[in-house]
């Protein structure tokens, strides 16, 4: 009996198998039928194969999906213009982009070319070579939003693209192909049946939620087929509109990679790694990649001011000077959606999260257990003293980016923390203030604090008071580019 059913289990799990890997074969040349269908529609091997250079030039409206200066819709609006080069057969990538809007004006341009890699501050008037370009991580995002790059990058990465399924959406019928590309989460790409135009892709991010892409209003420039228009959403909001002002193909790009004569040349851009620096007696500033939160030692506790990417690593560098002693408070800046992801991460540790009275909903909506964090509300001030250490914690707004704008300020160090505002660069001179800088200023004035550390969410340099008098009186270098 036991001999029967082993042989029975046997048989059922040999067709188990069978039948899988039918399903696997099945379901890898339907994607491969697809793909096929797809490249030939937008233009075939031969043209995509030859395709060695692509320039495109766009005009962009920016709708500030929880990054407007209020919490809820309608979201304030900027705008840019925009100009991205690629050249495939040389891993090279030019992007240029001018605009406004939630408090800040820039003119930048990154040009990604191994040796010769740049990155130019065109309102500052510098230029500093970047120690390790990365291609793939700065030319992504161009690539993702580029129908004909998709299919390029699809088809060298055929063997890993899988048939999701077909649906329809909007009364349109989609077949669906996913795969996953050099950086980032996986992407989904929605074809249209009859035409097999690449019409919608599609992104999730752990902790953020659902990035949709949409491509409308084709045409044919040299056989290939490129929307005239895009759309990004955000968790089904519009976040960009973007229209295409014109395309190029397999034309010499080398004009775009010349730094003009007139910048000056700062110290190379190099990686930023996690370091964490004492500011003053238990006051320390930890981060690395562009995000840093500021721990505060209170005797019995830690109060920790920041909430961008990368808390756990943050609070892991500081429990090697602290050991184990309680983060009894965690303090957010403000609402927008990257100064909130480390809410979850403060709740593990039990801290109280503090946040403005108007930014409730936002903090519990990036809380593991929303309905049951432990939320302190700030109306204009409050104070924290313990171990003879004071800590004020001062609505200061409002600002161009932002209504309300909660900063951490040490009276006795003269150390204040606050984000988006004044962030010093890590190498070169302090550039022109921008306009949230000036009413940041402005609200420091208002509020009688007379600083001597101005300690940013996005970098690893405190600023002074005269850094940012320098910026504020600094004029904008008039690029000729």
């Amino acid at each position: 009996m036991r001999k029967l059913l082993s042989l029975a289990l046997l048989g059922a799990l040999s067709a188990s198998i069978a039948h899988a890997e039918n399903f696997t074969e099945i379901n890898t040349d339907k994607a491969k039928a697809i793909i096929d269908a797809a490249i030939t529609a937008h233009g075939g091997d031969a043209l995509l194969d030859e395709l060695q250079t692509l320039i495109i030039e766009t005009h962009t409206v920016n709708h500030s999906v929880d990054q407007s200066r209020g919490t809820d819709a309608p979201w304030d609006t900027s705008v840019a213009d925009s100009t991205d080069a690629l050249d495939l057969e040389n891993s090279i990538f030019m992007t240029s982009n001018k605009g406004s809007g939630g408090g800040f004006e820039n003119h930048n341009t990154t040009i990604i070319n191994g040796e010769q890699s740049y990155q130019l501050n065109l309102r500052a008037g510098t230029v500093a070579k970047i120690a390790e370009p990365d291609f793939d991580t700065t030319s992504g995002p161009f690539v993702r939003v580029t129908p004909a790059l998709l299919l390029r990058t699809l088809k060298d990465r055929e063997a890993n693209a899988h048939y999701l399924g077909d649906t329809r959406i909007d009364d349109v019928d989609y077949n669906v192909i996913g795969f996953s590309m050099t950086v980032g989460p996986a992407i989904s790409l929605y074809f249209e049946k009859g035409t097999n135009f690449l019409r919608r892709s599609e992104r999730v991010f752990p902790g953020f939620g659902l990035v949709e892409y949409r491509f409308d209003d084709y045409v044919v420039k040299g056989e290939v087929p490129y929307n005239e228009s895009f759309t990004l959403y955000l968790n089904g909001d519009v976040n960009l509109e973007r229209s295409i002002k014109s395309v190029r193909i397999n034309e010499p790009m080398d004009k775009l990679l010349e730094v003009p004569a007139a910048l000056v040349s700062i110290p190379e851009v190099q990686p930023d790694p996690l370091t964490r620096q004492e500011l003053d007696d238990g006051v320390w500033l930890i981060g690395g990649n562009g995000t840093y939160a500021m721990f505060v030692d209170m005797g019995e506790y830690i109060f920790a001011a920041g909430g961008t990417a990368g808390i756990p690593d943050r609070i892991e560098s500081l429990r090697e000077v602290v050991g184990e002693k309680p983060i009894r408070y965690g303090m957010l800046t403000h609402h927008h959606f990257d100064h909130v992801l480390g809410v979850a991460a403060y709740e593990e540790e039990g801290a109280t999260i503090i946040a403005a009275e108007s930014h409730e909903r936002i903090a519990r909506r990036a809380a593991t257990d929303g309905e049951n964090l432990d939320l302190k509300l700030v109306n204009k001030k409050m104070t924290l003293e313990a171990n003879g250490r004071e800590i004020e914690v001062i609505d200061i707004g409002p600002t161009a980016h932002t209504e309300h704008l909660l900063v951490a300020w040490l009276p006795q160090e003269g150390i204040l923390f606050e984000a988006d505002h004044f962030a010093m660069p890590r190498v070169g001179p302090v550039p022109p203030a921008v306009t949230s800088t000036k009413t940041f200023a402005k609200a420091l004035a208002r509020n009688g604090l007379s600083v001597k550390q101005i300690v940013s969410a996005h970098s690893p340099k405190p600023g002074t008071a005269e850094s940012l008098e320098k910026a504020l009186s600094r004029e904008e270098f008039q690029a000729s580019r």
